[in-house]
């Protein structure tokens, strides 16, 4: 008794795939996802330029968790379109929007770097692999769908990443840095100091009514410098006694 096999339809195949090439953790998983939806006789239009199929190839690895630099991958699929053919699901037309989220290996201030690819995805599938005799005893399904053109348009972008809180030192109360992954730590924010300024107390200024500033003038002052004290009571020079 024989089984008619329903394959997923365009876009379950198109976005599935394309996810499992995305989040691949090694390079050999990479490849086997991406043989298993792109045609060895593949046309590609990347960013509106025409690129060959290993060049195509490079650039997806390079956006997947299986790049060196990368930790991992979070694809999400917010859009999908199809256009069956004129044989149903054996082909037609798949049009996919999607975000990724890929966290960097690297550490930037203690927190991860972080990339966002946003791309819109249009291909054409068609029926290209012969089934292989090795598997016809084989449990399961073959799908001989493959994508023999895709024209995508995608955007990389670095995300600013926020220091936690707990990772600023505490001496500093109130400091808040930004960086960016792509150009290096940001500008550091610190709070006011208890005079106004950021680099302590600037100069006062005092107003010459509250000053009450005027020349100081001593007795004696002259060209030979300052005269004698005088005190009150009490006289200058020779003193004179007189009998009671």
């Amino acid at each position: 008794m024989s089984t008619n096999i329903v394959l997923p339809t365009l876009t379950a195949f198109t976005s599935s795939h394309l996810t499992a090439i995305l989040t691949a953790k090694t390079q050999a998983n990479f490849t086997t996802a991406f043989d298993a939806l792109f045609a060895h006789k593949l046309n590609v239009f990347y960013n509106g330029k025409q690129v060959s199929r290993e060049e195509f190839k490079a650039q997806l690895l390079s956006q997947s968790s299986a790049a060196p630099e990368e930790r991992a991958a979070n694809v999400t699929v917010q859009g999908q379109l199809e256009v069956p053919g004129d044989k149903g699901q054996i082909s037609g037309l798949v049009g996919l929007f999607y975000t990724s989220l890929v966290d960097s290996k690297f550490l930037i201030m203690g927190a991860p770097a972080e990339s966002k690819v946003t791309s819109s995805f249009n291909a054409i599938i068609q029926a290209t692999e012969s089934q292989p005799q090795s598997n016809v005893h084989v449990h399961g399904y073959f799908d001989p769908r493959r994508i023999v053109t895709v024209n995508q348009i995608a955007t990389d972008q670095a995300l600013h990443v926020t220091i936690p809180a707990a990772s600023v030192n505490s001496s500093s109360p109130g400091v808040t840095t930004t960086e960016n992954v792509s150009s290096g730590p940001g500008p550091r924010k610190l709070p006011p100091g208890p005079f106004g300024g950021h680099w302590g107390p600037g100069p006062v200024h005092l107003n010459p009514i509250e000053s009450n500033a005027r020349p100081e003038t001593f007795p004696g002052d002259g060209e030979f410098g300052v005269g004698p004290v005088v005190i009150p009571g009490e006289t200058i020079g020779k003193g004179t006694h007189t009998k009671a």
